[in-house]
């Protein structure tokens, strides 16, 4: 496994991942409907411009990439104003999890965020999604709770906080 930060030309993977990971972990959750819109060339558009503006850490397996995630400045400082940065996303195909990619891409976003000089930080996670575990186990603890609504059908979504990420 190699993690590395991700240029434009990741795009494509990068949005590959996303759209396959929120059709294999959120059928029931998420309204089908938006998860027939996802589109791989929209996100590819959308990724290629992260990979300029921000870090954005990719996760490869035999030359593919596998995972990835991307963090930055709190984007809800109303809210959780005692945290200045955000895990925004991770994702990783289905078939990788449980061998260490979701633990290595958050480590080495909280440290590039720890490295920008955040100090605390916030995940929003959908409440049902089987995952919801791997945010505790890496220390985090629960916040509150917000409903957001996709397509129309409202949707819980669970914030974590982290005191200190230079002690993840």
């Amino acid at each position: 496994m190699i993690i590395r930060l991700a240029v434009p030309e990741d795009a494509a993977g990068i949005a590959k991942v996303q759209v396959e990971s929120w059709n294999t972990t959120y059928p029931g959750i998420v309204p089908k409907s938006y998860l027939d819109s996802l589109d791989v060339k929209k996100r590819e558009r959308i990724w290629k411009q992260a990979a300029v503006n921000q870090p954005l850490y990719v996760a490869e397996l035999d030359d593919e990439i596998v995972g990835f995630a991307i963090g930055g400045e709190n984007r809800d400082k109303d809210t959780y104003p005692g945290f200045d940065g955000e895990l925004y996303a991770i994702y990783s195909y289905e078939h990788v999890h449980g061998r260490g990619i979701g633990r290595a891409l958050f480590e080495y976003t909280v440290q590039n965020l720890a490295a920008r000089g955040y100090k605390k930080m916030v995940v929003a996670v959908l409440s049902e999604n089987p995952a919801v575990n791997f945010y505790r186990h890496m220390g985090g603890y629960y916040l509150g709770k917000e409903t957001i609504t996709i397509d129309g059908i409202s949707i819980e979504e669970s914030f974590y906080g982290y005191n200190d990420i230079n002690k993840i």
